[in-house]
């Protein structure tokens, strides 16, 4: 009798018979087991191997396995790590503000100059090219002081990215003082400075030498005063009785005066008492106008005993 050929379908029904025996026989618990240890072999340290623990990979035939995927180190983020990444920040951000050439300065604002030009002021300052940074105001401001003795007072002040004003407050003349070939401008407080453009109503002196030096200032940012504020004041108070178109005279040996274009000449003394030597002038020349009396000379630096001199 020939024996019969399985069909496909029992072959099919044969290999899922036998997987599935197989899952259950991998599935059923194990039995316990039991293991005898001698007294003497037991031992409950671990004992080094020399051999070093190696990871394979496999691929596995059985149904339901699992395979492990390759572990990555764990990175754990502390304080530590969160200091340096502030500190590289706080390094690039000054690197930038250091070479960026956004914080260098490129031009400096002027303000309050009258006669001096602002090129002129930058010029002298030469900050272009500066960086911001290295610009210290109090600095600046003593330069441009010692610099411009026509500068009574000066501000600076900075700001980013790249701005630097200037402030200035110019000295006003009062009096210009002429001496040999040259001449000056003088302030109220008796400072002499270089004439700038055209000043109006200034009192004009004609100095034989220079003056007396007064005492310097205490004040290192301050120049030295060429005569003194009592000077000053006085030529102040002299100018309106001068004749129109005459300078005010000084001369070392007399003092104050001017020639009168009456024909002689004024002397006053020293700048003490401008007013009442006014007086005792104007009195004596109504008194000589009187008499038809030419003088050559009248001197009242003494004002309790004016004298006055002929013509030889």
């Amino acid at each position: 009798m020939r024996k019969r050929k399985p069909t496909r379908a029992e072959i099919v029904r044969r290999r899922r018979a036998a997987r599935r025996a197989a899952s259950e026989r991998l599935s059923r618990p194990l039995p316990p087991m039991t293991v005898r240890v001698e007294a003497g072999e037991l031992s409950l340290a671990r004992q080094p191997t020399g051999r070093a623990r190696r990871r394979y990979q496999a691929t596995l035939a059985l149904p339901g396995a699992r395979l492990r995927a390759p572990s990555l180190p764990r990175v754990r983020v502390t304080w530590r790590w969160f200091s340096l990444a502030l500190v590289l920040g706080i390094l690039y951000a000054l690197y930038m503000l250091w070479a960026s050439p956004m914080f260098y300065v490129n031009g400096v604002e002027v303000y309050g100059q009258e006669r001096i030009r602002a090129e002129e002021i930058q010029r002298a300052l030469d900050l272009d090219g500066w960086s911001i940074f290295w610009i210290v105001p109090e600095e600046v401001e003593r330069n441009m002081l010692l610099a411009f003795r026509e500068i009574e007072s000066v501000s600076v002040s900075v700001s980013l990215p790249n701005r630097v004003t200037v402030t200035v407050r110019e000295r006003q003349p009062v009096i210009m003082w002429q001496q040999e070939d040259g001449y000056t401008w003088i302030d109220a407080n008796g400072i002499a400075f270089r004439p700038h453009g055209q000043a109006d109503n200034l009192v004009t002196v004609f100095a034989l030498s220079p003056p007396p030096a007064p005492p310097a200032t205490g004040n290192p940012d301050t120049p030295a005063p060429f005569i003194s504020p009592e000077m000053v004041q006085a030529l102040l108070s002299l100018a309106p009785y001068v004749p129109d178109g005459m300078p005010i005279l000084y001369d070392p040996a007399y003092g104050l005066g001017w020639d009168d274009p009456r024909g002689w000449r004024a002397i006053l003394g020293s700048p003490d008492d401008v007013e009442r030597k006014v007086h005792v002038y104007q009195a004596l020349v109504d008194h000589l106008a009187q008499k038809g009396v030419q003088p050559s000379l009248i001197n009242v630096a003494y004002p309790d005993a004016p004298f006055y001199r002929l013509e030889r």
